[in-house]
């Protein structure tokens, strides 16, 4: 329904910025940005090809190999799953073509292909269209000739493209960050069958970091049923961002007035709630795709809480180590955890206490890219209690760990 909706309000799309032809397509001049919700710094291109010979696809890209703020060719690859589009009476590529323009600003190649309403068909035409950004990038005669890191791609999705994109990197290894924008995994309300997507089954492969960004309930978003699919989720980084007061109409890009009616929401300061969405999906992938690391801020720093205390969004992170154990040793504890093999993980802090003490404000352990460790040289018969978190390059934490504990003993005799 949703690419009906706007499909049908619009009849095409008026970039706000300066227009100029560019490659048989567009470029779009850069503007400045201070926050992932505003216009990048790259000059954006756009062309629409044919993955496979016979999927419809629009893509979005740097119009240079060279973007201001540091941004370089190759770029991370997304490709973006529209919502359900009346079984193709509407064009779901074009429906997004604000998402794909963007991505592009921010250093992204963004291909957005039209896909059937069934989601088998989705997902192999999505794999093809992560296959053709891998060959692309390496033939001399294409336009994305050596403008693609294959080794960093990313899948974004709205609505019934949020639950495909959601299925795809359950089972496609290429998957390197998710974001599923309001997904809907039922055809009609909860409970509802089929449904789309085994999310039990499935959600626990999923490995990339994925962030999910929902709106409030509606019959647009099947009774926002996106929270039934995030604990399944296997990623041992991964969040949920409510946006409140948000529509589901929200979560594409653009609008428009018929897509509010029937949703729920007003469209009244559209943009800015638009924005917001942007804001995070662009965030999540400028520091699990880009490794940006200014990108934090935006995600679980000063910036996001302020929209927290705002009241503009409501967040559920979980990026904690998982499985923290904690056993006594001679005057020491083992630690031990399951690692988490990402870019944006650079080690692990380790915070120690007694009973009574409170934990320091700076961690007492630095670990390494590694799954365990041995706190020695502990006063024996004591108990000692411990948080972890693994942190990025510039030692921003992520989410501790719940607390664990052990007793030390003074010889293994005592253990026996």
């Amino acid at each position: 329904m949703d690419g009906l909706i706007r499909s049908l309000c619009r009849v095409c799309l008026i970039p706000t910025t300066a227009i100029m032809l560019w490659s048989g397509g567009f470029a779009i001049s850069p503007q400045a940005a201070e926050n992932p919700g505003e216009r990048g710094p790259c000059a954006i291109a756009s062309q629409v090809v044919e993955v496979g010979g016979a999927v419809e696809t629009h893509m979005y890209y740097p119009a240079d190999e060279q973007c201001t703020a540091g941004l370089a060719a190759p770029y991370p690859g997304v490709a973006f799953a529209h919502g359900f589009s009346m079984f193709g009476l509407t064009n779901g590529a074009e429906d997004n073509a604000g998402h794909g323009e963007h991505l592009a600003s921010w250093g992204y190649v963004v291909a957005i292909p039209v896909l059937p309403d069934e989601v088998e068909g989705r997902i192999a035409n999505l794999e093809d269209v992560l296959s053709y950004l891998e060959a692309a990038t390496g033939e001399p005669s294409s336009f994305l000739y050596d403008l693609v890191e294959v080794d960093r791609l990313g899948v974004v999705g709205h609505s019934f493209g949020g639950a495909s994109v959601l299925a795809l990197a359950a089972t496609d290894p290429r998957v390197d960050a998710v974001v599923a924008l309001d997904p809907v995994y039922h055809q009609g309300g909860p409970g509802a069958e089929p449904e789309i997507w085994d999310h039990d089954v499935e959600g626990p492969m999923i490995a990339a970091p994925t962030t999910i960004l929902g709106g409030p309930s509606s019959d647009c978003n099947s009774a926002s049923d996106y929270a039934e699919i995030s604990p399944f989720i296997g990623s041992a980084h991964k969040a949920q961002y409510f946006f409140s007061g948000a529509s589901h109409c929200d979560c594409s890009a653009p609008g428009n007035d018929l897509c509010y009616l029937v949703c729920g929401g007003s469209d009244d300061q559209s943009d800015l709630r638009t924005q917001l969405v942007q804001k995070y999906m662009t965030a999540w992938l400028n520091y699990y795709l880009q490794y940006d690391t200014d990108s934090f801020d935006y995600l679980y720093g000063q910036e996001a809480n302020s929209d927290i205390t705002s009241g503009l969004i409501e967040r559920q992170v979980d990026t904690a180590p998982r499985d923290v154990y904690a056993s006594g040793r001679a005057e020491a504890v083992l630690l031990e955890w399951t690692p988490y093999d990402h870019p944006m993980i650079s080690g692990y802090y380790a915070y120690r206490r007694r009973a009574g003490e409170e934990y320091p404000d700076v961690p007492q352990i630095e670990a390494g890219l590694t799954g365990n460790h041995e706190d020695e040289g502990l006063a024996v018969g004591e108990t000692y209690y411990y948080v972890l978190c693994s942190h990025d390059e510039v030692g921003q934490e992520h989410q501790r760990s719940p607390e664990v504990g052990a007793a030390t003993f003074a010889d293994l005799s005592e253990r026996l």
